[in-house]
């Protein structure tokens, strides 16, 4: 069993390394979560519980930790519904309680472009421990082909780090 765990550990480690290199310039260290909290730059706090219809795809990332609790296990997704009376669209990430090794934060982010991916403005990001759900700002959508929307995430903690992994631009 223990092999198993491994393999799909290591499978799923290249998965979000080769992600995140897709990802490109999505890191985290020009932004922060007062790039888009209190209304800031048109995005609308909503409260972690907040869920929406999922778009543009959802994903795991997994940290293995080499002390008997092995891992660190996120999702996040993208989701999109009603606030405050428009149609907006968010981040979310939920944390594992079970497996969550020490030390481990989880960051989760959304990426807004409005002029076709040439640029973008980072929420967050926002972090969280294990068992906990959290959401990144709000932000209105659009018909507007150059409006695009992304959620990236990643999982830290005092030793190991895992890539950075995005959903596609939505």
């Amino acid at each position: 069993m223990r092999s198993i765990r491994r393999i799909f550990s290591v499978g799923t480690a290249a998965l979000v390394l080769g992600a995140g290199l897709v990802a490109g310039s999505s890191g985290t260290a020009q932004a922060a979560a007062s790039d888009c909290t209190g209304g800031a730059n048109g995005f609308t706090d909503i409260p972690d519980s907040l869920s929406g219809r999922g778009v543009a795809g959802a994903g795991a990332v997994v940290l293995e930790f080499p002390t008997n609790v092995p891992y660190a296990i996120a999702s996040y997704a993208m989701q999109t519904g009603t606030v405050g009376g428009r149609q907006m669209g968010w981040g979310v990430l939920t944390t594992s309680s079970s497996t969550w090794g020490p030390g481990a934060v989880g960051r989760v982010w959304m990426d807004v472009t409005n002029d076709g991916k040439n640029s973008w403005i980072q929420c967050g990001p926002f972090d969280a421990r294990g068992g906990a759900r959290i959401t990144t700002a709000a932000y209105p959508t659009s018909s507007s082909a150059s409006r695009a929307f992304r959620v990236c995430a990643q999982v830290v903690s005092p030793s190991p780090i895992t890539g950075i992994t995005c959903t596609p631009w939505w």
